[in-house]
């Protein structure tokens, strides 16, 4: 089967020989931004944003798409669905390092972490007696799928009550109640934590608006890691200025890099990170051992 590989899959050679051994013949496309030679050809595609910089028709031979990335928004739904293409993205490849960051994330505003680095560059011995405890909180999470279950998993460890908005109800034994999207202002209305795990669609995309911000219980924190179309910017820094929220925890962005003269930077109630949250030190193993089940699996199929 004629594979393009782009240089997002960082494979090694000894794990391209493994793909070709299964029956895989690869061609390496490292920037996925140059031209790709006759696209016709190919029947699987192993990539990220191919298609944002490539026309999918162009590829007319294309049976198979393998993302490396978790999200849906970089490539062309409609078209690959019309024309029968399979599609796999990497759920769960980086679901455990993004709950790793969201509940450091957490805990770093309830126990006012900011504070604590400008105290100990100050060398100032000053009590906080603002801290937070976890035990005991509530938390909703906004999307189900394999990063949600794994900070769903992490927060029940901490005693944590936690609630899932999800399109499809579900069973988890780290979730107390599952709510439809259409009940989500109820949901928000009861959390102290509210965990953004949703895919950015054309019905997500400011999911997180000033009506929902003022849905959400006051003094409430958000935590954003999925995508930063999710939420509208603007209302969200109204709602930090008020105090409605009483924090956020910010890796991804609608315009990024985030731009130097945005507010978010100012915020003392602001923790930011540079889309980063993806980042774990198995996620190359877990990847490929994602394109060893899927696109050998597609090609044992045919």
């Amino acid at each position: 089967m004629k594979t393009l590989i782009t240089g997002a899959l960082g494979a090694t050679d000894a794990e391209l020989n493994m793909l070709c051994a299964a029956g895989l013949e690869i061609t390496l496309h490292p920037d996925e931004r140059k031209p790709v030679e006759h696209p016709e050809q190919f029947e699987a595609v192993i990539c990220n944003g191919l298609f944002l910089y490539h026309d999918i028709q162009a590829f007319s031979n294309l049976r198979y798409i393998q993302l490396t990335s978790a999200g849906l928004d970089r490539v062309p739904m409609e078209y690959i669905q019309s024309h029968g293409i399979g599609l796999h993205n990497a759920a769960g490849v980086y679901s455990v390092p993004m709950a790793e960051w969201t509940l450091m994330r957490i805990l770093e505003l309830y126990k006012n972490a900011a504070r604590l680095y400008e105290n100990q560059t100050a060398h100032r011995w000053e009590k906080d007696r603002s801290w937070q405890e976890l035990s005991g909180k509530t938390a909703c999470i906004i999307g189900y799928g394999a990063y949600g279950a794994e900070t769903a998993k992490r927060l029940k460890s901490f005693d944590v009550r936690v609630l899932a908005v999800n399109r499809t109800l579900k069973e988890s034994p780290w979730v107390d109640a599952f709510y439809p999207l259409e009940q989500l202002e109820d949901v928000l209305a009861q959390a102290d934590i509210v965990v953004l795990a949703i895919a950015l669609t054309d019905e997500t995309r400011h999911l997180v608006n000033k009506a929902r911000l003022n849905a959400m219980k006051s003094g409430a924190i958000l935590l954003n890691a999925a995508r930063g179309g999710l939420i509208d910017e603007t209302a969200l820094l109204e709602a930090l200025k008020s105090g409605q929220l009483a924090g956020a925890a910010l890796d991804v962005f609608e315009t990024e890099p985030q731009p130097d003269a945005s507010e978010l930077w100012e915020r003392s109630n602001v923790l930011l990170s540079s889309h980063n949250s993806f980042v774990g030190s198995e996620n190359h193993q877990r990847l490929i051992e994602q394109v060893r089940t899927y696109v050998i699996g597609y090609l044992h199929k045919r």
